[in-house]
């Protein structure tokens, strides 16, 4: 099993920055993935992204299918594989763009390994900033990566992908028997 630095195996690009902040504008062209647009697993809810028109050329902040967002700044350092194709939307400033170079390594794996405990304790240990906590990019890329054969990456990407769902399926299970708990007692109440 191989264990490279982050550098060796990702582009890393820092994400969009605007000079006087990001407003958001009916009618946009481009859409902005921001800290609030990911639910409490980590996942992204890109159904209400932001709109706005970018002030400067927005390619290298553009998010595809297959990167990896890593929210450098704040209290958790988590990382999301996007899933889904995103058109005309980019990653906000607190989130670096991880890109990877290599076809032996899928990122739905880099993503998981990144939020396991131990690069996790790794980015704790180096943060800087008092109260936001800030993860530099030189720090981000001296991270070093486990990456075993495919065939196990695919293993544990599956297992990950049966989690989620279950998860998932959980939380309907909760909101539903929540909803039937409230129908009984009302019922019970206007008896």
């Amino acid at each position: 099993m191989t264990e490279v630095a982050l550098k060796t195996i990702v582009g890393i690009q820092v994400g969009y920055q605007a000079k006087a902040g990001i407003k958001g504008k009916a009618g946009g062209t481009h859409r902005l993935i921001q800290s609030k647009d990911f639910d409490s697993f980590n996942r992204l809810q890109s159904g209400n992204l932001i709109a706005f028109f970018p002030e400067r050329r927005p390619e290298p902040y553009s998010v595809h299918k297959g990167d990896i967002l890593f929210q450098a700044r704040g209290m958790v350092h988590f990382s999301c594989c996007i899933e889904e194709e995103l058109e005309n939307t980019l990653a906000a400033g607190s989130f670096y763009i991880l890109r990877p170079k290599k076809k032996n390594l899928l990122p739905q794996y880099l993503a998981w390994w990144l939020n396991q405990s131990k690069a996790q304790a790794y980015f704790q240990s180096e943060a800087r900033g008092a109260g936001i906590s800030f993860v530099s990019k030189e720090t981000l890329s001296r991270l070093k990566v486990r990456i075993p054969p495919l065939s196990v990456q695919k293993k544990v990407v599956k297992i990950i992908t049966l989690a989620r769902h279950e998860q998932f399926l959980l939380e309907r299970l909760a909101s539903v028997r929540l909803r039937l708990v409230r129908a009984v007692c009302m019922e019970g109440v206007n008896s």
